[in-house]
């Protein structure tokens, strides 16, 4: 797979959780996570993570925004395939950033990272 087909597919996978968070399904954003990161994250973790994040914010968000993404990091791992950093509008904005892996025969979000990034 070239590097561009790398990259829209963690894109893909990294909209797709953060639709699944703001749309309160998090039994489904927890299926787009990775075997260790599904050890880490149960859904009423991610749950409780998603909620920590935007009680502040005023409205809950309704809009994902794909502010920035790598294909290379200081922290990447052999079967990372690339960083994606997301704003999450609503009231105020907030942001969420994922690292998207290959897994066996899958692409999978290997770690997440709750909030803005300055």
């Amino acid at each position: 797979m070239s590097p561009t087909a790398d990259l829209d597919a963690c894109t893909q996978v990294a909209v797709e959780f953060a639709t699944k968070l703001i749309r309160r399904q998090f039994a489904g954003a927890h299926l787009l996570l990775g075997a260790q990161a599904r050890e880490e994250w149960p859904p009423s973790a991610l749950r409780e993570a998603y909620q920590e994040l935007v009680d502040w914010a005023g409205p809950e968000p309704d809009r994902i925004e794909v502010s920035a993404s790598r294909r290379d990091w200081p922290d990447r791992e052999d079967d990372d395939l690339g960083w994606v950093y997301m704003l999450l509008h609503g009231g105020e904005t907030e942001g969420v950033a994922v690292t998207v892996a290959r897994e066996r025969d899958r692409t999978a979000i290997r770690d997440i990272e709750w909030g803005r990034i300055q």
